[in-house]
């Protein structure tokens, strides 16, 4: 069997994609220079052990036997570092299997707090003391707590912590709104759409009026990606909680989406929504690309994250995919493209959907370690000496050795050298496999020239998030039937196919297929956590 893993679509692209900016690690044990001298952080579990430590976090290539960071990290923290090899598209189940065969890491990456919490009951991993926490990796947890004060309850199960979080630093940034300017141009707008008027009239111009010049009605105004847009107009996302007089209640059974929907509907038969917008925008390959917008069929789209349709900021900027895309074959669009915000609603709601500071993946630990309380400090310390004591420490396990792997340029931005690429650094032990946490103030320094076009583009305005970040225990017995029963009930409101007035229908059953149930956990979890 194969047992390496790449990571799982969204993640792995979030990850590698700003390689240079955004991705990777690595190193070498090469010669020490001061640059590339490891800080410590001062801490120690003084057992006098020099111990194994198991390490799993998945990855998009296997570590080479004699890897260069690999060994040069166990220099570095004085342990034997065992790897391994879990190929990320499968990297749950892999790792399941693993379990089944009494198989636990030292230290792992768990995804999802549905995984962390079902692997806390089934005694697979260890309960992490917060004073311990707080004694052999300080600056993580302090670090971590500054930027999100509620992070570490996330992880908590039954009020004991299992996890540490992974922070997504980017979820400060919402969903990309991408217009072609070129196109807006040609049906005479000028202003950037910004309520949900202004966006309904251009949406009807890029349908009706020509706007790629080609003497055909073949455009159209929106896909699937964009829909969001709407539903965020009249208050809440389908395929989220929000917060309404002090609960969570779940987006899609909002009766203000009724009055959304109808919309839409109104919009399908005028044949502004593509009608193919059920297949969606991207028709295979990378996951971000809208094909539907780089193939000039829509001319507004919400696919990917910002970074996709940025323009090229650096030299070796290469997570521009989709701007990137659009550039081979209409160069002056891609130079055209438009950034906006999203529609104001009538009585001003607006919104777009925007990432969690919980990325979703935890560190954890094996159960083992609970009765290894030395092993455990250690690895800690570690996490602590690798992520959280100095900029150079968490550069050098995210590229490597500074002026060998990666080097800053003119901007002050690190970048490869080499022609290196995400794979050639996880085999040799960097990138997804050390795995850096992205503690806000080094990932800030890190990314500042892509965040600062990010701020300037206005991603920072319109954002909403999911107010629900844990599982919930009836989640597995109901949460496929539910979706399936929202997304169903959505295209055929939207498509015409199921009268509007059946919403509240859809709605009760919904509730008694399981939601009522869910909103009830939900709100339980809320009281816990507010």
């Amino acid at each position: 069997m194969n047992m390496w893993i790449r990571k799982s679509a969204m993640q792995g692209c979030a990850m590698v994609m700003l390689l240079g900016v955004l991705a990777g690690c690595s190193g070498g044990p090469s010669e020490e220079t001061e640059t590339n001298k490891v800080e410590s952080s001062g801490k120690g579990a003084e057992s006098g052990t020099k111990y194994t430590v198991s390490w799993v976090s998945g990855q998009s290539a296997p570590v080479d036997e004699d890897a260069e960071m690999v060994a040069y990290w166990e220099e570095q923290l004085d342990v034997d570092l065992d790897v391994w090899n879990i190929e990320s598209t499968n990297y749950s189940e892999v790792l399941n299997l693993r379990f089944a065969s009494e198989e636990i890491p030292d230290r792992m990456v768990v995804l999802g707090f549905a995984n962390l919490k079902k692997y806390a009951d089934q005694d697979i991993i260890a309960e992490i003391p917060l004073e311990m926490l707080k004694e052999h990796a300080p600056n993580v947890y302090a670090k971590t707590v500054e930027a999100f004060p509620d992070t570490f309850n996330y992880t908590k199960i039954d009020g004991k912590l299992y996890g540490i979080p992974a922070i997504n630093y980017y979820s400060r940034f919402r969903s990309p709104i991408v217009w072609r300017g070129d196109w807006l141009r040609n049906v005479g707008i000028e202003k950037t759409p910004e309520t949900l008027e202004e966006f309904e009239t251009a949406l009807y111009k890029l349908r009706n009026d020509d706007p790629n010049r080609s003497g055909k009605k073949d455009t159209y105004g929106i896909s699937d990606s964009a829909l969001n847009l709407v539903y965020g107009a009249f208050g809440y996302l389908p395929d989220r909680w929000a917060e309404k007089d002090g609960k969570l209640v779940y987006g899609a059974v909002q009766p203000e989406m009724k009055d959304a929907l109808k919309l839409l509907n109104q919009w399908y038969k005028d044949g502004v929504i593509d009608p193919e917008f059920v297949t969606g925008e991207n028709k295979g390959g990378y996951w971000a690309l809208s094909h539907a917008f780089i193939n000039g069929r829509i001319g507004l789209t919400s696919q990917g994250v910002y970074y996709h349709w940025k323009p090229l900021l650096f030299e070796g900027d290469g997570a521009s995919h989709n701007y990137l895309e659009l550039q081979k074959l209409d160069p002056e669009a891609a130079d055209a493209l438009v950034h906006g915000t999203p529609p104001a609603g009538r009585d001003g709601a607006m919104g777009v959907a925007q990432g969690n500071p919980m990325s979703g993946k935890v560190i954890a630990f094996g159960k083992h370690l609970e009765k290894q309380p030395e092993k455990l400090a250690k690895i800690l310390e570690m996490i602590e000496t690798i992520s959280a004591t100095s900029y150079n420490n968490y550069l050098t396990a995210m590229y490597g050795k500074k002026g060998k792997h990666w080097d800053f340029d003119e901007n002050n931005v690190p970048v490869l050298l080499n022609n290196l690429q995400s794979q050639d650094l996880e085999r040799m032990g960097a990138n997804n496999v050390m795995e850096s946490l992205e503690l806000p103030e080094y990932t800030a320094q890190r990314t500042a020239i892509i965040s600062d076009w990010a701020e300037n583009q206005q991603y920072g305005i319109g954002g909403m998030t999911n107010k629900l970040q844990a599982p919930l225990a009836s989640e597995g017995r109901y949460l496929t039937e539910l979706e399936k029963i929202r997304e169903e009930a959505y295209i055929s409101f939207i498509t015409g196919d199921r009268p509007i007035d059946e919403f509240d229908a859809f709605v009760k059953s919904w509730r008694s297929s399981g939601g009522e149930q869910l909103e009830k956990e939900a709100n339980e979890w809320w009281e816990s956590v507010k």
